[in-house]
């Protein structure tokens, strides 16, 4: 795990169903996986496992440590994409394309499943029939271009498809290929080089290394960097692969599939996907529990910031908590469902948090307010709201501490909201809020009321102040 800045290991643009597949291969041919693996960010759990993903820049990484393991042999990932069926490493995808049927209908949906390989390439079918193919294989906008590695492994995939079914592997005719003209050992047993001139030279390996080669020239390179060679175009940013196949005897070969095989894969494919079903279901449960977590360490981090504000004036101590189990008996009693109670709870609790910004010299002023100490008071509300708003999963108790000092009748503050404009919520914390505030002593008032005084007050302010539905029910209540 060790040089782990080199790879963004944030990215998640190639699935570890690319690097299952390799690994898998290079350990069946003998070689050492721990020279594959070496210095990596993931362990080989990490990268066998079809679920997860890495970066580009990583997959390139063990492509070129393949090459190197491999030697000279520039085809060795065209030879792993070919192995991928046999080495059975797609996971999920290797039962639903066994599902499909036929080679021509798995190679039409081909471009659906490639998503589940890379998020930075674009798989296209051009024409398909009942024995061939044409498939175009490229990059997707904001990435670099395409590379021999992206098209040898890729040019293997697509040749293996019409295994699945129980075809032969299907033949690869060349047309355009991201592979450089001057990549040695590109063209079997051939490499190519360019000069200051732009001309194509090639070169044969084993007679270069007799020193007895006589390179010649075939050929000018392109002004984009492209050169046709025999019935390809190397070099280009795309591939372009024309794929045929047998379709002979399959009428045979669909009997045995539908009476023996497909029951069998059917079965594999529901296990397959209740295992899949089971690590999403686990993954969530991981997720809602973080989720709670971070909503716990907000509500505790404001409720902290609320005893702050009890704390600079202990007339106003347990305010909060005594409006929360008036307005909640409320919320029940009018039968409101639980999540808009909750709502209502975390209300209470939190709408005093905007005095916070208001001056002490105003807020524990023991005698009348001028007006534009009034004015600085009723901005609290406003500040509430914003303070609590970036929290998402509080946005409905957000609106709620806005509305706290709203009235009935259209007189309250800060926005002048009467009857139904109101939040119901929003009404009984008020009144709710303005019980404690009379039955407990405030600065501004040393003697508080008596139970049966508030009430009256409260009766009086029915359909002015308060909701009368909502004073109704506090009346029964109480």
């Amino acid at each position: 795990m060790s040089d782990v800045t080199k790879f963004d290991i944030q990215k998640h643009e190639i699935s570890c169903r690319v690097t299952n597949t390799i690994i898998k291969y290079v350990r069946g041919q003998g070689r050492d996986v721990k020279k594959l693996l070496d210095g990596l960010p993931y362990d080989e759990k990490y990268l066998t496992d079809t679920n997860n993903w890495i970066s580009r820049d990583l997959e390139n990484e063990i492509f070129r440590r393949v090459r190197e393991i491999f030697g000279s042999d520039d085809k060795t990932l065209l030879k792993i994409g070919l192995a991928s069926e046999k080495l059975h490493s797609l996971g999920f995808l290797d039962y639903a394309l066994r599902l499909i049927g036929t080679p021509h209908l798995i190679i039409k949906h081909a471009p659906r499943f490639s998503k589940y390989f890379s998020k930075i390439h674009t798989l296209e079918v051009l024409k398909y029939n009942s024995s061939s193919a044409t498939i175009k294989y490229t990059r997707k906008p904001g990435y670099d271009e395409m590379n021999s590695d992206d098209c040898y492994f890729t040019t293997g995939v697509i040749s293996v498809f019409p295994t699945i079914w129980g075809s032969e592997p299907a033949r690869v005719h060349e047309e355009t290929c991201a592979v450089p003209i001057h990549k040695k050992g590109a063209l079997d047993g051939k490499f190519y080089s360019v000069d200051e001139k732009q001309n194509v030279i090639e070169h044969d390996t084993i007679k270069t290394k007799l020193d007895i080669d006589k390179p010649r020239v075939i050929g000018k390179l392109n002004p984009d960097g492209t050169f046709k060679f025999g019935n390809t175009i190397y070099g280009a940013k795309s591939c372009l692969r024309h794929i045929t196949w047998s379709p002979r005897k399959l009428w045979l070969k669909k009997i045995f599939y539908d009476l023996f095989i497909k029951p069998k894969i059917l079965e594999a494919t529901m296990e397959e996907m209740q295992r899949e079903n089971d690590l999403i279901l686990k993954k969530y449960e991981e997720i809602y529990q973080v989720n709670m977590e971070l909503q716990k360490y907000y509500i505790d981090t404001i409720n902290t910031l609320v005893r702050a504000i009890d704390a600079k004036d202990h007339y106003t101590q347990n305010h909060s908590i005594n409006v929360c189990g008036v307005a909640e008996t409320i919320a029940e009693k009018m039968g409101l469902e639980s999540k808009r109670i909750e709502a209502i709870k975390n209300a209470c609790k939190l709408h005093d948090i905007g005095k916070i910004g208001v001056k002490d010299s105003i807020l524990l002023k023991p005698g009348k307010l001028t007006l534009e100490e009034w004015e600085e008071i009723k901005k609290h509300p406003i500040l509430g709201s914003e303070i609590i708003k970036p929290l998402k999963f509080l946005n409905d108790v957000a609106k709620l501490v806005r509305q706290d000092h709203e009235r009935w009748d259209g007189k309250g503050y800060p926005d002048g909201l009467k009857q139904d404009q109101i939040d119901v919520g929003a009404r009984i914390i008020a009144l709710a809020d303005s019980y404690d505030a009379m039955t407990t002593g405030r600065v501004y008032r040393k003697k508080p009321l008596t139970k049966a005084e508030a009430i009256e007050e409260i009766k009086k302010c029915s359909g002015s102040q308060f909701d009368p539905k909502i004073v109704k029910i506090f009346l029964k209540t109480i």
